[in-house]
């Protein structure tokens, strides 16, 4: 559980709105160029044959394009338009002798599978239009030996293929493992390598999902380091940082694997706790309460450093569903623990004393 959402904060990759706009406009400006050429070549060449391929793969982008106006980027779309371009490029490159050098445009296909697909689906792709484009190479330079394509040629265009092949995976890996950091350094606290707020809004929203299909409770506490502001001024910001990070490790210890925990700022932490009843939260919360209770950071004076916590605590109901709700209750709460002495638990609308 826990695994699947830290691939739900690092793995979107750009966006998906963004993606499938990408494939929108894409599509259209390659079904607006197919259209250009082939008008070119039946009007001011005479080249019947690729004007016609061209008209089809600008009818296909087209379709492509209208798809895209209505529902999510798909797979096959994706797939089929690549086909399509490549295609088109085919029929232009061996319709032409070899010495105009249109063959050095099936090159770029590789880097396109691997810029609009998966790894995996890329790949694939790239090693059937490698394949494909090989196989019709030797099938020209049979059949037809006047186009000028030669067995030089063929092993020539085959090796660049590859070699293409290899490069664009290479890049589409290291892109994809960029973007998993960026995205990953956009949801974590630095100090404490905790969630941050937009981390934390990521797993809550798939937590309150859950909660809503299955109806189990959902509890969330916030908790805040007492009197933390003394700590800063008494031993300076160093030490402070030092409790901030050992705090947010005693938190970790006391979760399970399927909990959240995120730093909102400062001393603040917040802790979802999916599947959890009241009872079973407030448990959790005081023994969060009492390892922080227990820490001490030394100093090099022999001197040590403690800290107590005052948490909030909040579940679900029937008003407390969105994050906006359970985060005013939790907070309401940490309000009367601190107004009540901190150091201890507090249940949204009744207290529990330590």
């Amino acid at each position: 559980m826990k695994e699947h959402l830290h691939n739900i904060y690092t793995d979107d990759l750009a966006d998906v709105e963004g993606y499938r706009r990408f494939i929108f406009i894409g599509s259209f400006i390659g079904c607006s160029f197919l259209l250009l050429f082939s008008f070119i070549d039946y009007f001011l060449f005479d080249l019947y044959l690729d004007s016609a391929v061209e008209a089809i793969g600008a009818i296909v982008l087209f379709i492509i394009h209208r798809i895209e106006t209505k529902r999510p980027a798909q797979l096959w779309p994706v797939i089929l338009g690549i086909v399509t371009v490549a295609l088109v490029v085919m029929v232009g490159t061996f319709a032409s002798p070899s010495a105009n050098g249109y063959v050095v445009w099936l090159s770029l296909f590789p880097f396109i599978c691997f810029l609009l697909l998966e790894k995996k689906k890329a790949f694939i792709l790239s090693i059937f239009l490698n394949v494909l484009f090989v196989v019709a190479l030797i099938y020209f330079s049979v059949y037809y030996p006047e186009k000028g394509f030669n067995i030089y040629g063929i092993v020539a265009a085959a090796g660049a293929l590859t070699c293409g092949t290899i490069l664009a995976w290479a890049y589409a890996d290291n892109r994809t493992k960029m973007i998993h950091l960026l995205a990953k350094q956009a949801k974590t606290d630095a100090l404490t390598s905790l969630l941050n707020r937009r981390g934390l809004m990521s797993s809550f929203n798939l937590y309150i999902a859950l909660y809503k299909r299955h109806k189990q409770d959902l509890c969330v506490f916030i908790l805040d380091l007492d009197n933390f502001k003394l700590v800063n001024d008494s031993f300076g910001h160093d030490v402070g940082d030092l409790l901030i990070i050992e705090c947010a490790n005693a938190i970790k210890s006391e979760l399970r694997d399927v909990d959240c925990v995120a730093r909102l700022g400062g001393e603040e932490y917040i802790g979802i706790l999916p599947n959890t009843s009241l009872e079973e939260a407030e448990v959790i919360a005081h023994r969060i309460k009492k390892t922080i209770e227990e820490l001490a950071i030394n100093l090099p004076d022999n001197s040590c450093v403690k800290i107590t916590a005052s948490i909030g605590l909040t579940c679900t109901s029937e008003n407390r569903v969105s994050f906006d709700a359970l985060y005013k209750s939790a907070d309401q709460a940490l309000y009367k623990a601190k107004n009540n002495g901190r150091n201890r638990v507090v249940l949204a609308e009744k207290t529990v004393t330590s």
